[in-house]
């Protein structure tokens, strides 16, 4: 059940989205909440996708405060690690390397909705690190020792 409140963000969402052609060009057609489960690094795993377009790839929806900074949330929440796991997951699936989109939508006025391409370079070192943390985690439960990353003493040189 949804407040007065909710249903008319969502309301608002919708009609942002609905303003972007190139958003709504990436789910005319594919499977919403598609789920893949396949044997990833020798660990069984499942992943679920917001949407999977046959012709566009992995879409995923995310939502944001002011989409100027859309990108630097995206950066700062580590989702281009999310979606290399589900590219990754997507191509022991079914033989192909696909394309990777997002697509934000603003939560406030003027609810702007933008698309994002994923770029392949990117997407293949985050899957790098994304399988390099896979290995480490099989050591850790292997020997229960559970390292943090933080053991050594670390330079803060920001400004």
């Amino acid at each position: 059940v949804l407040s007065d409140d909710q249903a008319e963000l969502i309301a608002n969402m919708a009609r942002g989205f609905s303003l972007n052609a190139n958003a709504k060009g990436l789910i005319f057609d594919g499977i919403p909440e598609a789920v893949v489960r396949a044997e990833y690094c020798g660990i069984a795993c499942q992943s679920r996708i917001d949407f999977y377009s046959h012709e566009h790839g992995v879409i995923d929806l995310k939502t944001c405060d002011d989409l100027t900074w859309f990108e630097a949330d995206a950066k700062r929440y580590g989702y281009a690690y999310q979606m290399a796991f589900y590219r990754a997951m997507v191509r022991i699936a079914t033989g192909n390397t696909v394309p990777v989109h997002f697509i934000a939508i603003e939560k406030k006025v003027p609810f702007r909705c933008g698309v994002w391409r994923v770029s392949d370079q990117l997407l293949d070192a985050c899957q790098a690190e994304n399988e390099a943390s896979i290995e480490r985690m099989k050591r850790y439960i292997e020997t229960d020792i559970w390292l943090t990353g933080y053991e050594e003493i670390r330079v803060f040189d920001s400004f």
